[in-house]
């Protein structure tokens, strides 16, 4: 499965799971969103691939586009050469090299730019994918976590809070003396 698709069914997943009432919040099952980011960051290699075979691509455009501006290059040259041995046909050929050399520089920047673009709309989207997972799924799952340890901590805070209120109590009890009385001459002990 691609990037795109593992996180449309993320996406599924939350829509999905049983809500919190009155807290805006979802239960799902951990292992489940554990399994889902594993796959998703297993697939990233190949969006990664991706954006390497573009930059290559990129590459072997701006090399044809040389090789062609070259290839022009030399045929005018030799265009040129041919055209020498008179005047007219000089003035002429310095007409058509020049138009050779401006349709090549053309064709050149025309290769570059549609290279640009489309290596920019790649990546724009590339990254628009990466904070949109970034914002969606992980700024809500560290607020979720963030908010839990703070419930946590709460918690213990009250329960430590209450436990030094019962110890100091417990220290300023006093201890009561017990006395016992022993019935001096009952007769009852008698044999």
């Amino acid at each position: 499965m691609t990037v795109l698709e593992l996180l449309d069914e993320l996406e599924e997943m939350i829509n999905a799971a049983p809500k919190l009432p009155l807290t805006g919040k979802i239960m799902v099952d951990a292992n489940e969103v554990l399994e889902l980011s594993k796959d998703i960051k297993l697939s990233l290699p190949d969006d990664v691939q991706q954006a390497k075979w573009i930059k290559d691509e990129k590459e072997r455009i701006l090399d044809e586009a040389k090789s062609e501006y070259e290839r022009i290059i030399i045929e005018a040259k030799k265009h040129a050469d041919t055209m020498v041995q008179e005047n007219v046909i000089t003035e002429r050929a310095v007409e058509v090299s020049g138009e050779i050399y401006r349709r090549a520089d053309e064709y050149s920047k025309s290769m570059r730019l549609r290279t640009y673009e489309y290596m920019d709309e790649v990546l724009d989207g590339f990254r628009e994918k990466m904070d949109r997972m970034n914002t969606v799924y992980v700024g809500n799952m560290f607020d979720e976590i963030n908010s839990h340890f703070s419930e946590i901590m709460g918690k213990v805070e009250h329960d430590l809070d209450e436990l030094r209120v019962m110890t100091d109590e417990t220290r300023r009890q006093e201890i009561q003396d017990h006395r016992i009385e022993v019935p001096v001459g009952d007769d009852s002990y008698e044999d």
